[in-house]
């Protein structure tokens, strides 16, 4: 690549290899060292001659290193190509300026990436944590304001070190400016909203006639081959791109990108600001693991869009998305996001409106499974209160507070429904059947499905009327995930309702919430009665929407089952079992026995999808916990031989799950430790015999592949083979299958 761009014509780039590098290969993960030999840079080149002598131990050394030197070699010129590659890009799409990699490089290959990236004509930017001061959140955070570690980062590193700060939105790069920063970063901007910023920006410090400052901002995050000619304007300067370096097993000619290669340029009085774009990561924390099981916040391109207005009203919410980022974080603790969260939802001059309830519903619902229960109830009862102030459950609230932007509408209508889900999770898990929005008229418009809500392409809204006549429907109609999950709350809540008349729980109940789910299950389109979709994502709204249907089915069945409740499960803190008041059954134990063995056998398989754990909603935990406990129960008392084998497993598998959130969220980690205490004083040397009312002679064998109603069935997981149960339990009309048709919208 003789004629790339980016080494001048003094010298090459080779000399800017250390003359110690044979010390930096011997000793290759030394992190953070110089790394450029510049005097030999200064230097140039001269012609040399060298000896290779034929001795046997120099030939076997040789050897030794030659596959090492070429996989180096092979990893160093693929991001040579890469580098390049994206230079010619911009070039083609007129951008002039300097292509620059920031510091993250693969731990031990810093030396080699960043030479890569000098030989393909991109600017090395940071070559170690010396070359500059970078202030992210936490630095700004434990400063105070960005005003205080700006002046705080001059003062220690004088006029010759510059000052770089991490922006999450305009008003941010704008107080860096002003405190006298070198140079502002942009973080994971659109290409529109930061054109946008760029210009605001230049107006205000560059272009305008007050208070000009030199400064450069840069643009990091989000930027690959296929979008960076996006990002090219006039008013930007230096785009970054999130471009990840290669895999140590890649070859030259992979696709991977690069990771965070920047763009930079010297200001000069009469340069433009430069701007860099990277990613907020505890905001991308939140999108990741939280938002999909609770898609009502804006997505996050929209919601970094708003940001940019002069009162985009998210305030209090992002600092809500910011914590719950935290929880997801491995490097930054929580304590601080959370208390800063609460302390700006408490304030006495909180503004009532429609982003604050999305920030209350969501601090909620973190503080709840961070074991603050007391809190969490709070948060809901003003989350609910200001939402029916506001008048969000009207059909017109969505379109008066709605800016005529479509999205927005679209976050309001979903923002009532997931607040009454919320609700009603919150009572249930408290072992109360009333609250608050049990009773209260809705009248809004269903929402769409997640792609179209993302996308922006919202559809003509429908009504809960047309969700209610869908069979009517000559074709099938197929209503969003939420909708769905909805109309399972609305079946719990009729369940709930007939407990409060009734005082009791009895046949008539169980046999009308059967009915119910039947319906529910029966009338589900063939691309919602498995969570897990084609392209190998889980759809987290019905996933928990079935575990909603599961768990409801052994609350209603498992206190007239064989399955009896053990004292321990009675004592526990992080969750309780349900022990409602019942009416025994006319019948026998056996079918209310199969239906929760039924139920339990569906979780397996919801479980065992694979897939992100920590994705999963928090609510399943509480769910998860309460049919492990049945599991295990099922154990001591019912199951024996191979059965009793994979009941087990089954426990393990719960265990696992709770375990795994219990890694994010306390709570879960106080359930898991509660299933365990109960496995362990129930199944630890006991002797495991059939409970007496399942006589030999009238036992039925249970088939492994009947299923309540088909979830991922892909999925290759043994079931009850061997379990015996009573022959009443054929008497049972499950209702529970349908037949598979295409989704039509």
């Amino acid at each position: 690549m003789a004629n790339v761009e980016g080494a001048p014509a003094h010298g090459a780039v080779a000399h800017l290899l250390p003359q110690a590098y044979k010390r930096y290969i011997s000793d290759w993960l030394e992190e953070d060292t110089p790394s450029f030999d510049y005097g030999g840079f200064v230097v140039g080149e001269e012609a040399s001659e060298a000896k290779l002598l034929g001795k046997s131990e120099v030939f076997r050394k040789l050897l030794l290193g030659e596959r090492v030197a070429l996989n180096t070699l092979a990893r160093c010129s693929g991001i040579a190509t890469k580098s390049n590659r994206l230079l010619t890009l911009l070039r083609k799409a007129g951008y002039p300026n300097i292509l620059a990699g920031t510091r993250k490089t693969t731990p031990g290959f810093r030396l080699v990436e960043k030479y890569g990236m000098l030989v393909g004509g991109v600017d090395a930017h940071r070559v170690d944590l010396s070359h500059m001061t970078m202030l992210k959140d936490n630095h700004i955070v434990a400063a105070g304001s960005i005003t205080n570690a700006v002046r705080a980062a001059k003062s220690a590193g004088g006029f010759a070190t510059k000052v770089e700060v991490e922006c999450q939105s305009f008003e941010e790069a704008d107080e860096a400016i002003a405190a006298g920063a070198d140079i502002v970063m942009l973080d994971n901007f659109t290409p529109e909203s930061v054109k946008i910023a760029a210009a605001q920006l230049k107006e205000k410090w560059g272009r305008g006639t007050g208070d000009r400052k030199a400064f450069l901002v840069e643009v990091s995050g989000g930027l690959t081959e296929h979008n960076v000619e996006k990002y090219v304007c006039g008013d930007i300067d230096i785009p970054t791109s999130s471009i990840s370096y290669l895999p140590l097993h890649h070859s030259p000619s992979d696709n991977s990108s690069l990771d965070a290669i920047h763009i930079t340029q010297t200001p000069s009085p009469e340069t433009s600001p430069v701007f860099q774009i990277n990613t907020d990561r505890l905001l991308e924390f939140f999108y990741e693991g939280f938002w999909p099981s609770f898609p009502f916040v804006l997505p996050f391109h929209h919601l970094q869009q708003r940001r940019l207005q002069h009162n985009h009203g998210t305030e209090e919410l992002v600092l809500v998305l910011q914590y719950i980022g935290s929880i997801y974080a491995p490097w930054t603790p929580s304590d601080l996001y959370m208390k800063t969260a609460i302390q700006a939802l408490r304030s006495p001059l909180l503004v009532h409106t429609p982003f604050v309830v999305q920030a209350l519903m969501l601090l909620a619902l973190a503080l709840h499974h961070c074991n603050l229960k007391q809190e969490s109830h709070e948060r809901l009862s003003v989350a609910i209160d200001f939402a029916l102030e506001l008048g969000m459950n009207q059909r017109g609230f969505a379109q008066a507070y709605g800016e005529s932007n479509q999205v927005l509408e679209e976050s309001w209508r979903r923002t009532y429904y997931m607040l009454n889900i919320a609700d009603q999770h919150l009572a249930i898990i408290s072992n109360s059947p009333i609250y608050t929005l049990a009773n209260v008229p809705n009248t809004v418009d269903l929402p769409c499905d997640d792609e179209e809500y993302e996308e922006g392409q919202i559809p003509p809204v429908k009504a809960w009327q047309d969700y209610e006549n869908r069979e009517f429907e000559e074709i099938e109609v197929v209503f969003s995930s939420i909708v769905y999950l909805y109309d399972m709350v609305k079946i719990v809540e009729s369940v709930m309702d007939m407990f409060i008349e009734s005082g009791t729980f009895g046949e008539a109940i169980t046999e009308r919430c059967d009915t119910k789910i039947a319906i529910w299950t029966s009338l589900l389109p063939t691309c919602k009665k498995d969570p897990l979709r084609k392209n190998g994502s889980v759809d987290e709204i019905m996933f928990t929407a079935h575990m909603v249907a599961i768990v409801t089915l052994n609350t209603m069945h498992r206190p007239f089952s064989s399955i009896a409740m053990c004292p321990e499960e009675l004592t526990t803190q992080a969750f309780f079992s349900p022990t409602p008041y019942v009416a025994l059954p006319k019948q026998g134990h056996g079918a209310h026995t199969a239906r929760t063995l039924k139920a339990i056998d569906m979780q397996t398989k919801l479980l065992a999808i694979p897939c992100t754990i920590e994705r999963h909603n928090v609510f399943t935990m509480c769910m998860s916990a309460q049919l492990a406990v049945a599991q295990i129960s099922a154990c001591k008392h019912l199951l024996e031989d191979h059965a009793l084998s994979i009941a087990r497993d089954r426990v393990r598998l719960s265990i696992g799950f709770l375990n795994a959130m219990g890694s994010f969220w306390p709570l879960g980690k106080s359930m898991a430790k509660e299933v365990r205490h109960i496995a362990r004083v129930q199944l630890s040397n006991s002797q495991n015999t059939v409970a007496m009312e399942l006589a030999p002679a009238a036992e039925i064998e249970l088939p492994r592949d009947e299923l309540i109603w088909p979830v991922n069935t892909s999925m290759q997981i043994d079931t009850y083979s061997g379990l015996m149960l009573p022959s009443d339990w054929t008497t049972m009309n499950f209702g529970y299958s349908s037949p598979d048709s295409p989704c039509t919208s």
